[in-house]
């Protein structure tokens, strides 16, 4: 069998197997399509998402708990021989080695359709302190929070209401076992108190409810652990305007008085220039005899 026909049967392989696995899970992140090709001695799948919310989330859920950044793109961990990749609407895993930066550049830049839109809001309020690496987990629907948090599956987070969580480890102390947080993201103060009653309901859980995030402790974690860990979820408000502002006041006003000088000058100078004219052309008319008697100019010789 020539060797592409044996790519594109791997390929099919590969993706009846994905998604015999975790259909639901692809499902729900938004895959549109899956390939595979290769650079050099180097294996390069690629998944596209329908949105960048959705990369974000397969990435998360792709990536190595072992992994380490890299330097290839914002979103990259690597762990041995595979990095993992997200750019824009795309996921890029390469296996088999460690790929140079003219290669993961080669590849980026031949993704088609990309579409390049803004991260989830939530990602900016999980706590950072304690927080395990590559333990943070994007929940988008059912699928996802049974996948990553199964001890709050039972739940109704209101992902229909378009909810989001994120899903994490948090290592407080050393000698501690790791603790679960799930934070949620409401559209408004109102539906996340709301929701604060059925996470409560769960039972083995501790909730705090901070504006439009609900942070709910999973699992094994005692009260004080839970509070040390709920005490860092703070929201703050941050507003991105989507129209651009009217000017300030000052700045018109400075036009107009920069408008007022130059219009000034401009007829002062057509003023200056059309009477020098008119000077000019009697003075040439008297000088060579064309001025008129009745235009003549008397002149006084007095001493």
């Amino acid at each position: 069998m020539p060797r592409r026909s044996r790519l594109i049967l791997a390929c099919l392989l590969f993706s009846t197997s994905l998604f015999a696995d975790d259909a639901a899970l692809w499902h729900e992140f938004g895959l549109v399509r899956t390939d595979a090709g290769k650079q050099g001695s180097l294996s390069v799948t690629r998944y596209r998402m329908k949105d960048v919310t959705g990369a974000l989330a397969a990435w998360e859920w792709l990536r190595s708990p072992q992994g380490r950044p890299c330097e290839f793109a914002p979103f990259c961990t690597v762990d041995g021989q595979r990095t993992v990749i997200n750019d824009d609407n795309y996921i890029v895993i390469f296996d088999g080695g460690a790929p140079t930066k003219a290669q993961v550049e080669s590849e980026l830049k031949a993704l088609p359709d990309k579409k390049d839109t803004s991260l989830p809001a939530i990602l900016s309020y999980l706590p950072r302190q304690g927080l395990t690496p590559d333990s943070a987990r994007y929940v988008l629907g059912p699928a996802s929070l049974a996948a990553f948090a199964p001890e709050l599956a039972s739940a109704n987070p209101g992902f229909e209401q378009g909810a989001e969580a994120q899903v994490a480890s948090y290592q407080l102390n050393a000698q501690e076992q790791p603790i679960r947080l799930a934070l949620f993201y409401y559209a408004t103060p109102e539906m996340a108190r709301l929701h604060v009653v059925d996470f409560k309901l769960l039972g083995n859980v501790i909730v705090k409810r901070s504006d439009v995030l609900v942070a709910v402790v999973f699992g094994s974690a005692s009260e004080k652990q839970a509070d040390t860990l709920l005490s860092r979820v703070q929201y703050e408000a941050k507003i991105t305007w989507n129209e651009t502002p009217p000017p300030g006041p000052i700045k018109p006003l400075f036009q107009l008085l920069k408008n007022i000088i130059y219009l000034s000058v401009l007829l002062s100078a057509l003023g200056l220039t059309a009477g020098l004219l008119h000077a000019g052309t009697r003075m040439y008319r008297r000088r060579f005899g064309t001025l008129d008697a009745d235009e003549a100019l008397t002149t006084l010789h007095l001493n």
